[in-house]
């Protein structure tokens, strides 16, 4: 997903976490205290204001905005289930409390809230949470009465809302994201007015969110409207369904890239993705939940990165089923030098293997070009280390590559050779002290004339290889490919983050992929 796409993402698109049942006898641990008290407080309220005219708009009369003031609004559905009987709430001064002066109101039927505000209010709604507090007695459609109380929070929005009209909905799924938001210094105990002239805090903690949301968006190929739409209006049961499995995954992402935030304070960048897929060992099998954890240091080079396979609640990991650490250094004036080690096991009973790699990437006149040699070696027990000093000159694999082209298009082509197609570049192995006797030129020329390009024919021996070309240069990313094994592939990439693919046998004629 490019830049031009991440941005589109609205707060709407952030404001998610467990799908969880609240209505009913469920059991909600978020401010349990006050949750608690508010339902003693809200179910005579609730029972006090059934009895007044208000049910049109599900606004509460001590409440509302009066005389010339009472010109903004923030409307919204409250859903878990449509809630009716709930109080909705904005939280002034981020206490986590309802204060006399903060506004209120009443969700009616289908859940429907209208919250009247003062021109300083509305500005306020944008940096602050809105609470609902679902006492005992209130109505979820889907479950009957509610017979616990609990409470729901949407997410300060960080940008201005000019229209009324748009909603504001409630949901399981914009709680457990607060619950983690809300656990940031960053913004903890923040009032409306300090945040107002501290929003690049904010901005950072949120974009946080917007980069998690991102990268699940783009793994299910689904929009942010399909995903934040009002799923019981639309019955569009799939996307219910899908929305329960992305969010539980994301709500664990979250509160484990927080913890790895702290772990590693000087970290470039922190990915935590929670999936669902099939494992690689048993492809009849069900789906199960994988983590991937990618921590990136300094000039964004990765350091650490792992898969494992995780239990149902997403609490506890089953096994590591791939582990990577990495080193880099420099390679003499014109390169870097890094080193890998991979462990990979195919399920929680495999000793595993150890995968070694090391590569030397050099930059001339603007072009990138990278060789890596590879090797692996089986673990005879759980115990066995995977050692960092290995003889390269002992290689079975190496990939040379070449990145080239523009700033809007850029080009990729990677090339696999095994034994026996090693002949050329005959030295290049245990290269982590040889900058100064290799020459990076020598790399360069291996390169010349060998059909590198994405459209001509590889020359060079190859038992594969892979060309891309990432074209930015439109109003959506392009992103073109070719295999050494199949035709050409085409990805366009949409507005909303989907994408569609397009087939073709010689890289002209595109058509839909069988």
């Amino acid at each position: 997903m490019n830049k031009k796409q991440l941005s589109s993402l609205s707060l709407l698109a952030l404001c998610i976490g467990t799908l969880f049942g609240c209505g009913g006898g469920s059991d909600n641990h978020l401010n349990q205290s006050v949750s608690s008290d508010v339902a003693d407080k809200s179910t005579s309220s609730q029972s006090n204001n059934n009895t007044q005219n208000n049910s049109d708009t599900g606004s509460d009369d001590a409440n509302q905005v009066a005389g010339d003031e009472n010109k903004y609004s923030q409307r919204g559905r409250v859903i878990d289930g449509y809630v009716s009987g709930a109080k909705v709430w904005l939280d002034l001064n981020n206490n986590g409390l309802h204060d006399v002066d903060e506004p209120s109101a009443r969700s009616t039927d289908q859940g429907s809230y209208l919250l009247e505000l003062s021109a300083a209010q509305r500005q306020c709604s944008v940096y602050v949470p809105t609470y609902v507090d679902v006492p005992v007695g209130a109505v979820d459609e889907d479950l009957g009465e509610v017979t616990k109380a609990y409470q729901l929070i949407l997410p300060p929005s960080l940008e201005a809302i000019e229209d009324d009209r748009i909603a504001a909905h409630v949901t399981p799924l914009t709680t457990l994201l607060w619950q983690s938001l809300s656990e940031s210094e960053t913004f903890k105990g923040k009032s409306c007015a300090q945040l107002q002239q501290e929003p690049r805090l904010l901005s950072e903690l949120l974009s946080i969110l917007r980069q998690t949301t991102g990268e699940v968006i783009a793994h299910y190929n689904i929009s942010e409207q399909q995903l934040f739409s009002d799923y019981i209006a639309n019955q569009d049961e799939q996307a219910k369904q899908l929305a329960e499995r992305i969010v539980f995954g994301l709500q664990a992402s979250l509160k484990k890239r927080l913890e790895l935030a702290e772990q590693y304070p000087d970290a470039h960048e922190i990915r935590v993705v929670h999936y669902q897929k099939t494992p690689l060992a048993e492809p009849g099998s069900n789906q199960l939940w994988y983590r991937d954890i990618v921590i990136f240091g300094k000039d964004n080079n990765t350091f650490f990165n792992e898969r494992a396979q995780m239990d149902d609640s997403l609490q506890s990991v089953v096994f590591v089923e791939y582990l990577r650490n990495t080193s880099h250094q420099p390679w003499g004036t014109l390169g870097r030098y890094s080193e890998e080690v991979d462990l990979i096991k195919e399920n929680g009973s495999d000793f595993g293997k150890c995968v070694y790699k090391e590569a030397v990437s050099v930059s001339l006149d603007g072009t990138n070009y990278e060789l890596s040699n590879s090797m692996e070696r089986k673990r005879d027990n759980e115990v066995q280390s995977c050692d960092w000093q290995q003889d390269f000159s002992a290689r079975a694999e190496r990939l040379l590559s070449i990145t080239y082209g523009t700033e809007l298009v850029k080009k990729y082509t990677q090339i696999e050779q095994r034994d026996g197609m090693l002949e050329g570049l005959s030295d290049w192995h245990s290269l982590a002290n040889k900058h100064s006797v290799l020459v990076p030129q020598e790399l360069a020329d291996y390169f010349v004339a060998s059909g590198y390009e994405l459209e001509k024919t590889l020359t060079l021996p190859a038992f594969g290889w892979y060309k891309r070309m990432t074209d930015d240069s439109g109003e959506y990313r392009v992103v073109t490919e070719r295999f050494a094994d199949t035709d050409w592939l085409k990805t366009t990439y949409q507005s909303d983050g989907t994408y569609t693919k397009q087939c073709s046998e010689d890289g002209i004629t595109w058509g839909s992929c069988q």
